[in-house]
């Protein structure tokens, strides 16, 4: 589905090959660590790994090299022990959405229903990559609270939809307005 195909294109373009972790990726995040002397902290993590810190495994969110290891850890025993299928339903059926009160928005589903009223499947384009873009930091791409922001992340998901041939360039309205 274009949800599907967008979030593996946005957070991990190798999950169907990869054993749940990229160690690549691992590698371009230390180094950008590195060279910014700890300040800046570049994603790497696969779904996988990132399904494995959701908190369904209870081993937390704080950076520390032990909440690392331990997350790259379950990560191989996940994709050791699921089919591929199964790790991106979990994950798209339980990825932290947003927040609405105290109560948080947990799936896509509850997502599409929650910012649009709407089903997954009948979700727009525009739509499925604000969705997609949210996962990266919910708070901080909330579009009722910081429409600019949701513009621009929803934007760039567009445009690796756009790159990466899940949608082709019929037009560009989508780049002026949002939602």
């Amino acid at each position: 589905s274009q949800l599907t195909d967008t979030l593996q294109a946005v957070e991990d373009r190798d999950f169907a090959t990869h054993f749940g972790i990229d160690p690549s990726g691992m590698a371009r995040g230390v180094i950008k660590w590195i060279a910014s002397g700890g300040k800046v902290k570049e994603g790497g993590s696969t779904l996988t790994q990132q399904l494995a810190r959701s908190g369904l495994l209870g081993i937390g969110k704080e950076q520390t090299f032990t909440r690392k290891f331990n997350e790259i850890l379950y990560a191989l025993i996940i994709d050791a022990r699921y089919d591929k299928g199964v790790i991106l339903e979990t994950y798209m059926n339980q990825v932290d959405i947003g927040q609405r009160g105290s109560q948080a928005i947990h799936g896509f589903a509850s997502g599409a229903e929650f910012y649009f009223g709407r089903q997954i499947d009948d979700l727009t384009t525009e739509q499925v990559a604000l969705l997609v873009g949210l996962v990266k930091g919910p708070s901080w791409y909330n579009p009722r609270r910081n429409p600019e922001r949701a513009l621009d992340r929803r934007n760039l998901v567009l445009k690796k939809m756009l790159e990466t041939g899940i949608i082709d360039q019929k037009g560009t309205s989508w780049q002026y307005a949002f939602m």
